[in-house]
C-alpha cells in the first residue's frame, strides 16, 4: 500500500485566505462574529475558528456556509469524522454541489472509507461538474480496494489532461507496478524523472520495479541515487545490501 503525501492537506494562510474571500461574498456569513472566526483561521488558530462557527450554527442551523467552513476546518485539523458530519448536512442541503462532494470524497478517502469516497468520486465525474484531480481520488481508492485495473483506468484520464502531471505519473507507476507491468511502469516513472531527477520516492520505486524485472544493475544504480538524496533511507540501503552478491 502507498499513501498520499500528507503535506499536501497541511494548513496553509494562503488556503484559508482564498476560502475567506470566496464565501464572504454571500451576506449569509457576513458579520463582526464570522470575521472574528476567519481572523482565528489566518492566525492558524483553528481550534478557536471552529468554536465560534459552532456557536453560529446553533443560531443559524440552516447556514450552509458555515457548516462547510467547519467542514474545511475540521479536515484541515485532521479531525475527519467531523468534518465529513459537516459536509453531509450541506449535502442534505444542497445535494448537487460538486465541490462538496469532492470535499467530502477526499475526507473518507483520508478515513479510509475507500468504497464510499470512490463512488462519491465516480458521481461527481458522471455530473460533467469536476476538476481533472477527482481522477487521481478515485485512483487512490481503488488501488486501496485492490482494484488496480480500475486505478489505472482512473490514472489514464488524469494523464489526458496533463500528461506531465507528477502525481499522475507517480501513481501510475506505482499501480502498474503491483499489476505486474513493470515495463509500462519504467516508463511512467521515467518520464517524472525527466522533468524532477530528485524525487526520491519515484527513485526508489523505479528501483523496485526494475528489481521485479530482474534487472539488478539498474535497481541498484536507483537505489545508490536514492542513498546519495536522502542517506537516512534505511530501505533503500537494505535493498543495496540485499543486492550486493546479485
Amino acid at each position: 500500500m502507498y499513501s498520499v503525501n500528507r503535506n499536501i492537506f497541511q494548513f496553509h494562510p494562503e488556503i484559508i485566505s482564498k476560502t475567506h474571500n470566496f464565501y464572504t461574498m454571500s451576506h449569509e456569513i457576513k458579520g463582526k462574529p464570522f470575521e472574528s472566526a476567519f481572523d482565528k483561521m489566518l492566525e492558524g488558530n483553528l481550534q478557536e475558528a471552529a468554536v465560534i462557527f459552532e456557536e453560529k450554527l446553533k443560531e443559524q442551523p440552516d447556514n450552509i456556509h458555515i457548516m462547510l467552513e467547519l467542514g474545511n476546518i475540521y479536515y484541515i485539523m485532521c479531525e475527519m469524522s467531523k468534518s465529513i458530519a459537516n459536509y453531509e448536512k450541506v449535502l442534505r442541503l444542497k445535494p448537487d454541489s460538486p465541490y462538496v462532494l469532492y470535499r467530502m470524497g477526499v475526507a473518507l478517502y483520508r478515513s479510509t472509507h475507500f468504497s464510499k469516497a470512490a463512488n462519491i468520486f465516480s458521481i461527481i465525474i458522471d455530473s460533467g461538474k469536476y476538476l481533472p484531480m477527482t481522477y487521481l481520488w478515485l485512483g487512490l481508492c481503488y488501488y486501496h480496494l485492490g482494484q488496480e485495473e480500475k486505478s489505472i483506468s482512473a490514472y489514464r484520464k488524469l494523464i489526458e489532461y496533463g500528461p506531465e502531471t507528477i502525481m499522475g505519473n507517480y501513481y501510475m507507476g506505482i499501480a502498474l507496478k503491483a499489476s505486474g507491468n513493470y515495463k509500462e511502469a519504467i516508463a511512467f516513472f521515467e518520464r517524472l524523472l525527466n522533468h524532477t531527477d530528485k524525487h526520491v520516492s519515484a527513485l526508489y520505486h523505479l528501483g523496485r520495479t526494475y528489481m521485479k524485472d530482474h534487472n539488478y544493475e539498474k535497481a541498484k544504480d536507483y537505489f545508490k541515487m536514492v542513498v546519495q538524496l536522502d542517506k537516512e533511507n534505511k530501505n533503500a540501503e537494505f535493498m543495496l545490501d540485499y543486492l550486493i552478491d546479485t
